[in-house]
């Protein structure tokens, strides 16, 4: 009989199974927390490597389904599996979970590999290579090396990704009580091979999925004031998901289309929603566990993406994805007749942070996402002492422009001596402390733009007449403040040599809007924009009038050219950080700011002309006031205007529902002299027509205000009859029925299309 093949003695059996459990204890002693999987091979085609073990954190095995423990907060551990990159949070409490890659027990194998490679990455890069934008890299299916370190409260892992692509890349994960940050740091982002680069980077792109409807829940959309998606099976009935940049189109990038119009004059498509604030959500109701998504830095060029099941995969999931790198279209001459792509000279340079705050059992809904939002926002000291007080919004237009022989004629709609009027009228119907953005009043009308001094137009009264005017409404408590839209430049009436914005493939950016008057605008070059403001800020300083209502650049960004040197929406957004910072920090000087971008805020005594709903997407299921929550108590926040709202009924609900206050837009001539200027679609201006309905509105609005106080709102649930209750921070609750039928809630009864406050007890 071979020898090789014979069975040991039982004795020596034995002593090989001793052998093996000494050796199994000694390497599980002495690698507590070593990553267990070592060159396993990925999913489909790429290769994992390990350099690094982790440091021994603990003394006892913590490790299960291939994921060890890095960190624990009082509340929550925090796993982590190397191959994918990818975490689990695990509530200490009730044992529920957040993962951030699909697991091999919810993967339903339907998916292609490099589906499955998505879903099983925890990040997941799109790569350009020469010009073409449609290359993924994950961990799953390129090969990589990644070296995990210990930190204090979680892990810091860099990824090598070889092949084709060779990108470094570093990430740290941070269990920080109650928060997760995940941070890459902007040095160690590496393109190794000329004429690769990194498009975008999706960090933790699956973060707390749910599949199909497994999970009773939603997901938060930043669209508008707020919006959900249902995580209910959405039977494939959607082909896309919502994918916004925070902040709003890059038009350095890209040219805008002339709006759609109806006889050149009347625009028929409105546009969408901004991303104003950088933040999104998960919600898992039967598990009573949320999260609510902060994007911290890289903001400026990063886009939300919140997808429903059924497009393209059968998972839920909303995530933050950075934008680094993008080809454009480079033009071959002046005429545009010939088009190149072209890859961007330079990437994004910024931290790429996204901070997760972790929401629990009575927490975890869109009510706690709100409070979370509202408290990151205070601890960063985003609003103090700000003026709450109620007052309706007024505005009124000055003078427009129309044509005339070979030039143009001023067309007065509303002059000092008949804004004061107006004001005085207004106070006798208890329309008391109002708030006015004054229009069109510069020299040259509405459209005479930029504004670089203090020039009122003669038509309306001249600089004595604005001036006595804003002193004498602020003596009856009411703030008066000049318009500015800091942003554009009229070719027309003002020279364009070197002040207007080149996008990045170096041609002039135009805005066209197809007016009666002027049809094409430009943007000014940021630096002249900073310049612009200071010089108008410091005049009307210098009169004691410094109330300025600033446009324009509050809800536009762009990358541009200038010289031959590119410039990145981050250097834009640093100009007017200053710019505007340097106006609000004048002693003299107040701002309320015009639909603004979130990191603007802080400079604001108000915010103008907030969206009251969202854009209106089919694969929305329910809109929220989810701004108007964050905002309500820190800063007063104005609608859109009243007068062009189809269903006023409804919009008025919102304001109740929202606690936002109201605007309307008016002037005291008849809108029909408006016909033939840039103001042609401003149908229902004029103050006799809206007079009782300003005084209603100002009337039931201030008596809730007076009510809620300076309270911030706490709890927003959708009864199951269909009631709102909104609930606020000294008790008092607000109940707002939009359906044609009285409904009861909590012992009230609401009349249909109305709403009912109880005060706190």
């Amino acid at each position: 009989m071979d020898t090789d093949t014979k069975k040991p003695a039982g004795k020596k059996k034995i002593l090989i199974i001793i052998i093996v459990i000494i050796a199994a204890l000694a390497l599980l002693l002495s690698g507590i927390w070593l990553l267990i999987d070592s060159g396993q091979p990925d999913a489909v085609s790429g290769t994992h490597s390990h350099s690094a073990p982790l440091p021994v954190l603990g003394a006892a095995v913590n490790a299960r389904d291939g994921y060890v423990q890095v960190a624990e907060s009082d509340t929550y551990k925090l796993w982590y599996y190397e191959p994918q990159f990818s975490i689990r949070l695990e509530n200490k409490k009730t044992g529920a979970v957040l993962e951030s890659t699909v697991s091999d027990e919810k993967d339903d194998g339907r998916n292609n590999a490099s589906w499955t490679g998505y879903m099983k990455s925890g990040i997941v890069i799109n790569a350009i290579i020469g010009t073409l934008n449609t290359y993924q890299v994950d961990m799953n299916t390129v090969p990589n090396e990644i070296t995990t370190h210990s930190i204090d409260g979680g892990i810091y892992a860099e990824i090598s990704f070889k092949g084709n692509y060779q990108f470094d890349i570093g990430v740290e994960v941070k269990l920080e009580g109650d928060e997760l940050s995940v941070r890459i740091p902007d040095e160690s982002i590496k393109e190794h091979k000329e004429g690769t680069y990194i498009s975008t980077v999706s960090v933790l792109p699956f973060f707390g999925y749910t599949y199909l409807d497994e999970q009773d829940g939603y997901m938060l959309v930043p669209d508008g004031n707020g919006a959900l998606i249902y995580l209910d099976d959405k039977e494939g009935r959607y082909t896309t998901g919502f994918s916004g940049l925070i902040y709003g189109i890059d038009d350095g990038m890209t040219n805008r289309a002339a709006v759609s119009t109806l006889w050149e004059r009347y625009e028929t498509v409105t546009a969408s929603n901004n991303v104003l604030a950088p933040v999104f959500g998960m919600a898992h109701l039967d598990d009573k566990q949320a999260y609510l998504g902060i994007v911290e830095s890289g903001d400026e060029r990063c886009s939300i993406e919140v997808v429903p099941n059924g497009v393209m995969v059968d998972y839920n999931r909303c995530f933050a994805r950075f934008l680094l790198r993008d080809v454009f279209v480079q033009p071959l001459n002046q005429s545009n007749s010939g088009t190149v792509p072209a890859v961007e000279q330079d990437r994004l340079h910024s931290d790429l942070t996204v901070r997760y705050c972790l929401l629990s059992e009575d927490e975890a809904d869109y009510s706690g996402m709100a409070d979370a939002y509202r408290g990151y926002l205070f601890d960063h000291n985003v609003f103090t002492d700000r003026d709450l007080r109620y007052r309706t919004r007024v505005d009124l237009l000055g003078s427009e422009r129309e044509e005339f022989l070979m030039g143009t004629t001023a067309v007065t709609m509303t002059t000092a001596g008949q804004a004061r009027d107006i004001l005085g009228e207004l106070r006798t119907l208890g329309v008391k402390n109002v708030l006015t953005v004054y229009k069109g009043w510069q020299n040259g009308g509405l459209y005479d733009l930029p504004i670089t001094s203090f020039s009122a137009d003669g038509v309306v009264g001249g600089n004595g007449a604005i001036e006595s005017l804003i002193r004498d409404e602020a003596k009856e408590g009411s703030l008066i403040y000049l318009y500015d839209d800091a942003l554009s430049v009229n070719a027309t009436t003002h020279s364009t040599t070197y002040n207007v914005m080149k996008m990045v493939n170096k041609r002039t950016f135009k805005k066209e809007v197809r007016g009666q008057v002027y049809d094409t605008f430009y943007y000014l070059m940021p630096g002249r924009t900073a310049s612009n403001l200071a010089r108008f800020s410091d005049a009307l300083a210098g009169r004691d009038i410094g109330n300025i209502a600033l446009s324009g650049i509050t809800g536009t960004l762009f990358s541009y050219s200038s010289k031959g040197s590119y410039y990145s929406r981050t250097d834009t957004m640093d100009i007017y950080t200053d710019a505007v910072s340097a106006a609000d920090e004048n002693e003299k000087c107040s701002l309320v700011l015009e639909t603004p971008n979130a990191f603007l805020w802080k400079y604001a005594d108000a915010l103008l002309d907030m969206p009251l709903s969202s854009s209106d997407y089919l694969y929305l299921d329910r809109e929220i006031p989810f701004l108007s929550m964050v905002l309500k108590g820190m800063i007063p926040t104005y609608s859109e205007y009243v007068n062009f709202e189809a269903n006023k009924t409804d919009y008025f609900l919102r304001m109740v529902e929202s606690g936002m206050y109201p605007s309307f837009y008016i002037a005291a001539e008849d809108s029909s002299k408006l016909i033939y200027t840039n103001s042609s679609s401003l149908y229902s201006l004029e103050y006799t027509s809206y007079r009782d309905t300003i005084a209603e509105y100002d009337s039931k609005l201030r008596a809730i205000a007076d009510t809620v106080g300076g309270a911030v709102i706490t709890d927003h649930e959708i009864l199951a009859n269909g009631l709102v209750r909104v609930t606020y921070s000294s008790g008092v609750r607000i109940y707002i029925n939009y359906t044609e039928s009285a409904l009861e809630a909590d012992g009230l009864n609401v009349d249909a299309l109305s709403y009912t406050v109880k005060a706190g007890e």
